[in-house]
């Protein structure tokens, strides 16, 4: 799906509100606001990972709202965080990527989404880049 014309139609989603109590536990102390995924930045996820970019969509909300691990990647420390959620009925464990600093109207946005494998969770848990919620 290397042509855009074959891509799916993506819309702007706003994902819900932002676990900022379970992300204080990881040590980020972060203001309420809403998470949403726009269309560049789903552009961008589809293209990066376009084998996996949709199977995570339909967990995105859930992921975000009520991740069952959180943290930092520490590539990214001071420009954004990791949701993560375990879906077992799908066997599939996504990752959200998401800007640590909110838009002027407190929104958070998300910059990617993947699937991650058990063994990566796994090292992440290990090394204290996530955390379970």
């Amino acid at each position: 799906m290397s042509d855009p014309r074959d891509w799916p139609r993506f819309r702007p989603l706003i994902l819900g509100e932002l676990p900022v109590h379970q992300l204080k536990s990881f040590g980020l102390h972060l203001t309420k606001g809403f998470v949403t995924f726009s269309i560049p930045d789903q552009k961008h996820a589809f293209r990066s990972h376009p084998d996996s970019f949709m199977s995570c969509v339909p967990y995105l909300s859930q992921t975000v709202t009520d991740p069952t691990h959180v943290g930092q990647s520490p590539k990214h420390v001071g420009h954004g965080f990791e949701l993560v959620r375990e879906v077992n009925q799908a066997g599939l464990i996504v990752l959200v990527a998401v800007l640590i600093k909110p838009t002027g109207q407190g929104i958070y946005m998300v910059k990617s989404t993947y699937p991650i494998d058990r063994d990566k969770l796994a090292n992440r848990l290990r090394k204290g880049h996530l955390i379970r919620t």
